[in-house]
């Protein structure tokens, strides 16, 4: 191979590596536990917790994955029931909001318990950390992560 081959090769190589390595730890955390563990340590450190606004951010990030991993739970079962359903003759209107009715019923079952958790830790915080909160809400409200939108 010519020079120019080599250094344009290794060049790509080293992009598209240095590219997915980026891309998956963006994305992956190291799964669900360690990415709530990160937001944990990012907010207590931001807000400078004390040990009972600690402990009750903990029992929220426990709330939370968990009601994340009940409605992920049949995630793969669901999508080959959404392909049958998209897939046949006619499509089964009764089936399809069955599907939808059993996720939010999913959903209402876990929602009184991470309310309180919420409200729980809330109500240890002081009017400055409730402050940064809500600024924090206010600035990337909207943007799901995505920059440069509005």
């Amino acid at each position: 191979m010519k020079r120019t081959t080599k250094i344009i090769t290794a060049i790509a190589l080293t992009v598209g590596l240095a590219g997915g390595t980026a891309a998956y730890g963006k994305h992956m955390f190291g799964g669900e536990g360690k990415r709530a563990d990160k937001m944990v340590s990012y907010i207590s450190d931001k807000l400078e917790l004390d040990a009972t606004q600690q402990q009750a951010l903990d029992v929220l990030k426990t709330q939370m994955v968990s009601a994340r991993e009940t409605v992920k739970a049949d995630r793969a079962s669901m999508k080959e029931e959404a392909l049958s359903l998209i897939n046949a003759e006619s499509f089964d209107r009764a089936k399809a909001l069955d599907m939808i009715n059993a996720k939010v019923s999913m959903v209402n079952a876990q929602a009184p318990e991470m309310v309180n958790a919420l409200g729980d830790f809330l109500d240890t915080l002081n009017a400055e950390q409730k402050a940064e909160i809500a600024e924090f809400v206010e600035k990337h409200r909207g943007r799901h992560g995505r920059k440069h939108r509005q």
